[in-house]
């Protein structure tokens, strides 16, 4: 019967780790959300780590100690290798992870810096949660490193929110948490009735809990507050002129297979997209379209499916014949990629991070693009007509007509399209906007770049939001379930912004080349190719001399201005470490001081009394007196001649006056100046305790927890 009851008790004090245990395993769940993905190997550290400490239990804290911090270090590093990474890319990683974690969009790509960063933090709040769990005499205090974990993961897994699943499992650990720290169980055997002070403690949490679930997992008023700062992007687009790139692709000789597009749905679709984009550009400067593609690391997912076109999504296959084409083509909105990518934030471009190269396979997910048939009543997005394109408004006007805006869209690209003339071999076919002009106002024959940068300036000029998109244009009849993308598809055409966020193309090229030869020459000036520069000139060498004072005044600036920021780094390095413990400080001091203040302010003059003996009694206890609970007043004084020194007198007076007043009865006035001497005599007996120690110890005797602990504190009051 015995060693039953000690095999109950060994499993009751493993009800405390094992729960904390599990806090961390929906720590790992939470965490490999970041990754949009549940990562086993993020999953195993809170198990590995709560096995160690619970097995280390047995030999002390300094087991604890060691085998939790060992415990954090291996798995921090198995979860990096076990991610495609190395032991030499987890520890480094953990200087570098966190702040690739806040460079980067949501979700983060399956990076192993950053993997280890997570890991730490699981690891860590998991060994901390767990090592305070194992003394009961903590309480609730082991949630804290869990709760500061928690609220890390959610803000790097912005812009999901917690599954109302998790919040559920939050609570119900919290519960049973709360409950096995209690002293006596939770349901009396006498009583089926939970204690009052355990149906408050519930009604707390479900009251918290609920209102955080509805202010963090239903709140779809708006978008939750993202701490990833995306305002410098890890490079740049490598197409610097992507008209030119464009058609360089091609004339390209002899024709290059590029990749090969082939459907993964389900569901066979009757025809496949034949326009496939590389990238979108819409900031135009008068010489050329100006790429604006800043590419940021991101995971897979790259955005989520609007409402109403689940019908209209693509899976598809592309793989890659070259190692020439460095972007994914896409036949609209991207949705998933099956690897990590590079994107932008319009998510008009999408690049792997290893760069493919032949018959690399790529399986990406995507809303097709709408069709102008479906789109007559929809509402294109308004933007501000710019200087460039102003100049156009009463031309655009008298072409497009009346109508919705798709229908006066499609009359422009129909004028356009089978009025005027596309010659490919056009005198003056470049993009300067001389020439732009010249092809809109007089000739209305040019290239097919030049009839989209004429229709987009035509398309703006009525206050459309209008971009220009490369990448390549299959015909019908090479289209089918798989496909060739090859060089000559290579192509531009015009998209404008609906209001349903989606980009509607329009075709405003003719379908053939002219037949007829254009004599006319433009001016010399207006012929030469946006892409011809004339090389720089070399640098001339300049007799002025330089002002040192200046240089002395700009090196003097640069040195105060990385003196302020060493300062500033310092300043909130210091303050991140030292603001926990100047908490944890001024809470056992508070807790001392109220407790102190709240036995000399009573309204019994006996019991002032009393709690002036009592204070003495917890400064001695502070200082290093252990009292049994069996002892009396005048054992207590007889032994405190070990803690405090030059006031026996003093204590065997407290002590006598606390006895008095326990055992007999006097009246009020003397009972309230006895309360007086009273508390003069623990102020000379505190200040004998201080006195007699160093600052050290001083500092010690001030921040024990020795008369806060049930176990150490004084039985007096």
């Amino acid at each position: 019967m015995a060693a039953v009851a000690v095999k109950l008790v060994a499993v009751s004090s493993l009800v405390r780790p094992l729960l904390a245990g599990a806090f961390g395993v929906v720590l790992a769940v939470l965490g490999g959300r970041i990754f949009d993905a549940v990562m086993w190997e993020l999953v195993l550290v809170p198990v590995v780590v709560t096995v160690a400490i619970v097995v280390a239990e047995r030999w002390g804290s300094v087991a604890v100690t060691v085998a939790g911090t060992a415990a954090v270090v291996v798995t921090t590093g198995l979860a990096t290798v076990s991610s495609g990474g190395s032991v030499a890319d987890a520890y480094p990683g953990l200087v570098r992870g966190p702040s690739r974690l806040l460079s980067t969009e949501w979700p983060s790509p399956n990076d192993p810096s950053m993997i280890a960063a997570v890991a730490l933090v699981i690891g860590a709040s998991t060994a901390l949660s767990v090592a305070t769990s194992l003394r009961a005499r903590w309480r609730l205090l082991p949630l804290l490193p869990i709760g500061v974990g928690g609220v890390v993961l959610v803000a790097l897994a912005a812009p999901t929110r917690p599954g109302g699943w998790m919040i559920a499992t939050v609570a119900l650990l919290a519960i049973a948490f709360a409950g096995s720290s209690r002293d006596q169980p939770i349901v009396s055997r006498r009583s089926p009735v939970p204690e009052r002070t355990v149906l408050a403690t519930v009604a707390a949490i479900a009251v918290v809990g609920f209102g955080a679930a509805t202010v963090v997992a239903w709140d779809d008023q708006g978008e939750r507050a993202d701490p990833r700062a995306t305002d410098e992007p890890e490079s740049s687009a490598t197409l610097l002129d992507p008209i030119e790139a464009t058609v360089a692709m091609r004339n390209t000789e002899p024709e290059l297979d590029l990749v090969t597009i082939a459907d993964r749905s389900v569901l066979a679709r009757p025809t496949m997209p034949s326009r496939w984009r590389l990238a979108a550009f819409e900031v135009y400067d008068g010489q050329r379209w100006v790429p604006d593609v800043d590419f940021r690391p991101i995971g897979g997912r790259l955005g989520t499916v609007p409402l109403g076109a689940e019908a209209e999504l693509l899976d598809y296959s592309s793989r890659f014949h070259t190692d020439e084409l460095d972007l994914v083509p896409l036949p609209g909105a991207v949705v998933v990629v099956d690897q990590d990518v590079e994107t932008d934030l319009d998510r008009v471009a999408v690049r792997p991070i290893d760069r493919p190269d032949a018959d690399t396979v790529i399986d990406a997910t995507a809303v097709t693009p709408p069709s102008t048939a479906d789109s007559l009543v929809a509402t294109v997005v308004r933007a501000p007509v710019d200087e460039v394109a102003a100049s156009y408004t009463d031309m655009a006007l008298t072409m497009a007509g009346d109508g919705t805006d798709v229908e006066r869209l499609g009359r422009l690209a129909q004028e356009m399209r089978f009025s005027w003339d596309l010659d490919s071999g056009a005198a003056g076919a470049g993009q300067q906007l001389a020439l732009i002009d010249l092809f809109l106002t007089e000739s209305r024959r040019g290239t097919a770049e030049q009839f989209v940068t004429g229709f987009v300036l035509l398309a703006r000029s009525l206050g459309f939001d209008t971009r220009v998109a490369a990448g390549f244009d299959v015909p019908p009849d090479e289209l089918g379930s798989t496909f060739t993308i090859r060089t000559p598809h290579a192509a531009v055409w015009p998209e404008v912004l609906l209001d349903d966020g989606r980009w509607l193309p329009f075709d405003p090229v003719p379908d053939s080349e002219a037949t007829d030869v254009d004599e006319s020459d433009p001016p010399a000036q207006q012929q030469t190719p946006a892409a011809a520069q004339p090389p720089a000139a070399p640098p001339t060498e300049s007799n002025d001399e330089v002002d040192d004072a200046a240089l002395d005044d700009g090196g003097t600036e640069r040195g105060w201005g990385a003196w302020t920021v060493w300062v500033r780094r310092v300043a909130t390095v210091s303050a991140v470490v030292l603001l926990p413990l100047a908490v944890a400080v001024g809470t056992v001091l508070v807790l001392k001081w109220r407790r102190r203040r709240e036995r000399l302010v009573a309204p019994d003059p006996a019991v002032r009394v009393r709690g002036a003996w009592a204070n003495a009694t917890d400064s001695m206890v502070d200082a290093g007196l252990t009292i049994s609970p069996a002892w009396t007043d005048d054992r207590i004084a007889d032994a405190s001649s070990a803690v405090v020194t030059g006031v026996p007198h003093e204590t065997r007076r407290l002590a006598a006056m606390s006895s008095a007043v326990t055992f007999g009865s006097r009246p009020r006035e003397e009972a309230s100046r006895l309360a007086d001497d009273a508390a003069r005599t623990a102020a000379a007996i505190d200040g004998a305790i201080r006195g007699s120690r160093t600052r050290w110890e001083r500092l010690r005797w001030r921040l024990s927890l020795r008369s806060l602990r049930r176990s150490t504190r004084s039985p007096v009051m």
